[in-house]
């Protein structure tokens, strides 16, 4: 099997993984006793431990070997879910939510960061944006089946004494996660040559390079902050879209759920080969993509939050989902072409840390905004205040020039 198609597959499969327990995953921590408000303090915690840790394993990937580190974030990834299943009280979620940041921080710029690697090896430069879009794709499909499935689990297995229905969901992602462990090797069999570096200084040195390559590199830097205020919303989204859902019908199915999840995952799917149509059609470059894309975010902010009944609302969180998708291929294709291969899974793990900076920002402060308001207002502040960073970056472009 060649290349491409394995990094497909195992694109298809972290997908699936992830999807069939994201679909119910509001459902399911609100069935275990947590307040509504409480929710993004559980995304906050899962953002925070990631951005406690992502530097030094990014460091670590690009030293000691990304294949290696992402076997260890499955590890990690598994424990956590196994920690949700028996988790009792918040403060136990709390504790599982931690450990999957830590899966998530050491994930970050690995496989992305090897694939990259792999591409420009072969010589396939000029296709990157190409594969970066087949590859969010794959990944995004697999969640979508995954979505549609976990939407359907609760009610087709049986119950099981003192857990709710969702915890089957738990059981098949740690069940799923396990068995990616197992075929790694296959997928990734290229492997990679890296010196082992036994002085820690050295981690410390390599983020110090590409911390400071990002603060004095202006087209790097510019990539951070549009990561920074695409983080602030699509935490909050992916955090409270269910909740606002229930808010509007009261108690959705979880098969309603499930399709629901799909269809933005779908969106997910067309966004970044759109965006990288409309590129090729227009001849716009990935830069001018990105001075569009934060105006029409903010637009979708205001309309997500407007709406008052089931049917307008999922097309308007689907829409929106759809522009947040289109971020990625326009912005990833920019900074691998910036950056160095010596740096890039560092680097990756920064933008990485960025975007999550803002989903903290997010999950923390508007966690306050909800508890004494509502979610509709915290969505409409969030998209104030990105249009107000859109302005700032189209006038602060035409200053430099």
């Amino acid at each position: 099997m060649n290349f491409k198609a394995r990094l497909m597959i195992h694109e298809l499969l972290s997908g699936l993984t992830f999807g069939i327990f994201v679909a119910v995953q509001g459902m399911l921590i609100l069935e275990k006793g947590v307040e509504v408000w409480q929710i993004g303090l559980l995304f906050g915690t899962v953002v925070v431990a990631t951005a406690v840790f992502e530097l030094p394993f990014g460091a670590l990937a690009d030293i000691h070997g990304r294949i290696k580190v992402y076997q260890f974030s499955r590890v990690f990834f598994i424990l956590a879910i196994i920690g949700i299943i028996f988790a009792s009280d918040f403060w136990l979620i709390l504790v599982a939510m931690a450990i999957l940041g830590i899966a998530e921080a050491l994930n970050s710029g690995t496989i992305d960061a090897w694939a990259v690697e792999q591409i420009k090896n072969r010589g396939e430069g000029k296709k990157l944006q190409s594969y970066i879009s087949v590859f969010q794709s794959s990944i995004a499909a697999g969640l979508a089946i995954g979505a549609i499935l976990g939407g359907y689990i609760p009610n087709i297995m049986p119950p099981l004494d003192n857990y709710p229905p969702t915890t089957w969901n738990l059981i098949l992602t740690a069940t799923l996660g396990i068995i990616h462990l197992a075929v790694t090797p296959y997928l990734f069999y290229e492997g990679e040559v890296r010196a082992e570096v036994i002085d820690k200084k050295e981690i410390t040195k390599q983020i110090g390079n590409a911390v400071k390559f990002s603060f004095t590199h202006p087209v790097v830097r510019d990539i951070l902050f549009v990561g920074l205020f695409l983080g602030l919303a699509m935490i909050s989204i992916e955090a409270y879209w269910q909740p606002q859902l229930m808010e509007i019908a009261g108690k959705p199915t979880y098969t309603l759920l499930g399709w629901a999840t799909a269809g933005y995952f779908a969106m997910a799917i067309v966004g970044p080969i759109l965006v990288t149509k409309i590129g090729e059609w227009t001849n716009a470059l990935p830069a001018v993509q990105l001075k569009v894309l934060p105006f029409i975010l903010s637009l979708g902010m205001f309309v997500v939050a407007s709406q008052t009944t089931i049917g307008p609302y999922l097309a308007a969180y689907m829409g929106l989902m759809l522009f947040i998708s289109m971020f990625n291929a326009p912005g990833m294709t920019i900074l691998n072409n910036e950056i160095t291969d010596d740096i890039r899974s560092t680097m990756q793990s920064i933008y990485s840390l960025v975007l999550r900076g803002g989903g903290a920002v997010s999950a923390f402060a508007f966690s306050v905004i909800i508890k004494q308001w509502d979610i509709e207002t915290a969505w409409r502040v969030i998209g104030v205040v990105i249009l107000v960073f859109a302005i700032f970056r189209v006038f602060n472009a035409r200053k430099s020039r």
